[in-house]
């Protein structure tokens, strides 16, 4: 029971703290009740917690009155011109960086897109113009990007530590090169200039941990410092007394990121707790380090990073306090018990906020935890020994590249592995079955089980789990082989959404679905699509036109993933969701072009081609809808179209310009004043897709249903039939939804 205490007042602070982040007051209001009943009554410990929620709700409100003062907060969104403060050094070809503005009436720093220049130092000052664009961050925090078109040197005084950032980023250029950007993620927590692609292979493997600055870079830099100090023959409470402080210097250095802090917290911790021969109950001091980073930071209890950092270390001390006692202390079996133990009680959250889980983690640790634990230590030698003897140094970093090195090619091959990385629809449909994965864990360890209770445990568990997948279940499939050209019509509700993957794998996203106060179709639906289709870039987006229905998802695709293109017809269009989109197209420095008819680019032998809007015909600027780009994808035989929303008008302007197609995507959700009978006698489409959900606009109309049926046109429908599939090898098309399945040959050539 003396462990409870800790554990409780911990989840009582962090209870009122995440209460008043989100405004939802209610159990404060309880907890100031049970205040006053237990302050009555004498009981000491309902007392304590319900102050513990209190002062959490406290500081809530004052981290809200700091958020008010911030400058993303206060910057307006629109030109701006400002004085900044660099908190990050930038090379000569610009990209993503920290600044502070100044005299401009706020606190705080803000991420910055900065423009081709000359190369700066950490702590200079510069004259910016630019744009400010907002957006909203987590739980409504204000966030955004300052785009900056011009910076001029206006002088500044760089501090001891804005040396020290600006040293280390040239120096670890210097002896990394390429491989600097991995390296300044280990050692500085910059994450930015890190390939995308690379990075998704770390995260499909389960070692993306090893890219952050995290409990275990820290864990280890203690660790070599306590062994250097034991090695000059310090005492052994002194070496640990220096290794904590080194790691808390370090992480403070660092900005006190949350996973981090806890860290540095635990070290200090144990430390005083070994010097004062206190025996150490790993749950109370996990809960104590987890106080001190909400101490420290309050939204760090809303931080998805810190509740993975504090569940993995839960689920690893756990297990391995485990096997230790059942299955001995040998290295290999605390590995396992630790890799098991942090890949369940982590995998809940990241499949109910990312819709991700790497199982092939717990194999993968193995081997990179070793390397990592060699490598790491050695860039910090590198770093530390190159102003003495650049010769040594230069070693050093030949030998930790080569860690680093080992570290992507395990990464590689665990993003390979089928099955070894699970994508699904971020919620809590998606974390149930892992929570319940993490309760047979938990349930054959309790009580201090032996190997053979466990083990009667888990095998019931196993058996029900056996018995529950005979229950007859239809999976919808990709319908994707990655040998074809697939096109894939996705389920995003009440407008369009759809990806293009070519035989040799580049993705093309034409349109992405609606946006509204509720549901944003791009991140709820798009985004784990692609995920799950291992997308690294995407080579093109094209928009069709910039109604809230194709356009809204379009801001949380290019949030994720780096686009080569955006393709949209550049209408002037007064919406705040196209404006969100074209802001996050400057934030994310996309080139953007407005689409012409001619337009055409060709990617593993699948011509994209644009026939509209052109800018002759008379009718352009009236409808929105009719001035849809329409895009034409040919491969081999077959030929698909993508009208977007344009109707009759644009249908009629078009006639004897398109000719015979295979596949129709039908115009404006299948509304009456699309698909008209001149258009499907030119087309003649051998099958037909509708992108429709729950509406108040009667789509599809049946006339153009009827339209549809009297030409003979198959039709598959999103509302319906879920997710429709269309794969082609150029000779013949397949269409699949998880109702149906039907093959088409197609003609060998074309009107």
């Amino acid at each position: 029971m003396s462990a409870l205490p800790p554990i409780l007042l911990t989840l009582a602070f962090g209870a009122g703290l995440a209460t008043g982040l989100l405004h939802f007051w209610a159990p404060v209001g309880v907890a100031g009740v049970l205040l006053l009943w237990a302050l009555g009554t004498r009981r000491s410990l309902p007392a304590l917690l319900s102050m513990a929620v209190l002062l959490g709700a406290l500081e809530a409100t004052v981290a809200w009155k700091r958020e008010a003062m911030s400058c993303a907060a206060r910057l307006p969104g629109a030109e701006i011109r400002l004085r900044v403060r660099l908190l990050e050094p930038v090379d000569s070809g610009g990209g993503r960086v920290l600044v502070q503005p100044l005299r401009a009436g706020c606190i705080g720093e803000v991420s910055a897109r900065w423009p081709a220049a000359q190369a700066l130092a950490t702590g200079f000052e510069a004259e910016v113009t630019g744009r400010w664009i907002p957006r909203e961050g987590g739980v409504g925090r204000p966030d955004g990007t300052l785009v900056a078109s011009a910076a001029r040197v206006v002088g500044g005084n760089p501090s001891y530590a804005d040396k020290i950032r600006t040293w280390l980023g040239r120096s670890i250029r210097r002896l990394y090169g390429a491989r600097a950007p991995m390296v300044e993620a280990l050692i500085l927590a910059r994450r930015g200039g890190i390939d995308p692609a690379l990075q998704d292979k770390f995260a499909q493997s389960g070692l993306v941990h090893l890219l952050s600055i995290s409990g275990f870079h820290v864990g280890l830099l203690a660790g070599w410092v306590f062994l250097a100090c034991r090695a000059l023959r310090a005492a052994r409470e002194r070496a640990l007394i220096v290794a904590a402080m080194v790691a808390a210097g370090y992480v403070a250095f660092l900005g006190w990121p949350p996973p981090a802090t806890r860290a540095a917290a635990l070290g200090l911790l144990l430390a005083w707790c070994q010097i004062r021969q206190r025996k150490v109950q790993p749950d109370p001091l996990l809960s104590c380090t987890c106080l001190c980073v909400m101490l420290v930071d309050p939204w760090a209890v809303l931080d998805l990073g810190a509740w993975l950092s504090a569940a993995a270390l839960w689920g690893a001390t756990t297990c391995a306090r485990w096997t230790d006692r059942v299955l001995g202390e040998e290295f290999w079996w605390r590995c396992l018990g630790s890799s098991i133990g942090a890949t369940l009680a982590t995998a809940p959250i990241t499949a109910a906020a990312l819709g991700t889980v790497a199982p092939v983690g717990i194999g993968l640790n193995f081997a990179a935890i070793p390397v990592a634990a060699v490598g790491v230590p050695g860039v910090f030698a590198s770093l530390l020994v190159l102003p003495l003897w650049g010769t040594l140094a230069g070693a050093f970093a030949a030998g930790a590249g080569f860690a680093l090195h080992l570290l992507e090619l395990l990464a590689s091959l665990g993003a390979w592995v089928p099955g070894g990385h699970l994508v699904t629809e971020p919620g809590i449909q998606a974390a149930w079955p892992w929570a319940l994965g993490l309760a047979t864990l938990v349930w054959g360890l309790w009580s201090r089980s032996t190997l053979g209770e466990a083990a009667r445990r888990w095998g019931w568990v196993l058996a029900a789990a056996l018995w529950l997948a005979l229950v007859p279940a239809h999976w919808p499939g990709g319908g994707d082989d990655g040998r074809t050209l697939a096109l894939h019509f996705l389920n995003v509700g009440q407008g369009d959404g759809a990806v293009i993957r070519t035989p040799h794998g580049h993705f093309v996203v034409v349109d992405a679905g609606p946006k509204t106060e509720a549901v944003d179709a791009g991140r709820r639906v798009v985004v784990p699509f692609l995920s799950q289709q291992g997308v690294a870039e995407l080579s093109a987006m094209v928009i069709s036109h910039a109604h809230a229905d194709h356009v809204g998802g379009a801001s949380a695709v290019l949030e994720r993933f780096h686009t080569d293109l955006v393709l949209e017809p550049g209408m002037p269009f007064s919406d705040p969701v196209y404006i969100h989109f074209l802001d996050e197209v400057a934030a994310e420095g996309v080139p953007w072009r407005p689409g012409h008819p001619g337009d055409r680019f060709v990617l593993d032998g699948v011509a994209f081609s644009l026939l509209h809007p052109d800018s002759t015909w008379p009718g352009l600027g009236e409808d929105l809808n009719e001035d849809s780009l329409i895009l034409l994808v040919e491969y081999g035989s077959f030929r698909a179209l993508f009208p977007g929303d344009a109707g009759l008008v644009a249908e009629g302007y078009l006639h004897g310009r398109v000719g015979r197609v295979d596949l129709l995507k039908v115009g404006h959700h299948g509304s009456r004043t699309a698909t008209g009978d001149a258009w499907l006698d030119e087309l003649h489409p051998k099958a037909a897709v509708v992108s429709v959900g729950r509406n108040n606009y009667g789509h599809p109309a049946p006339g153009t249903l009827d339209r549809l049926q009297q030409h003979g046109v198959p039709v598959w429908r999103t509302d319906r039939d879920g997710q429709v599939d269309v794969t082609t090898d150029g000779n013949s098309m397949t269409v699949k939804s998880q109702r149906r399945t039907v093959n088409y040959p197609l003609e060998s050539g074309q009107e």
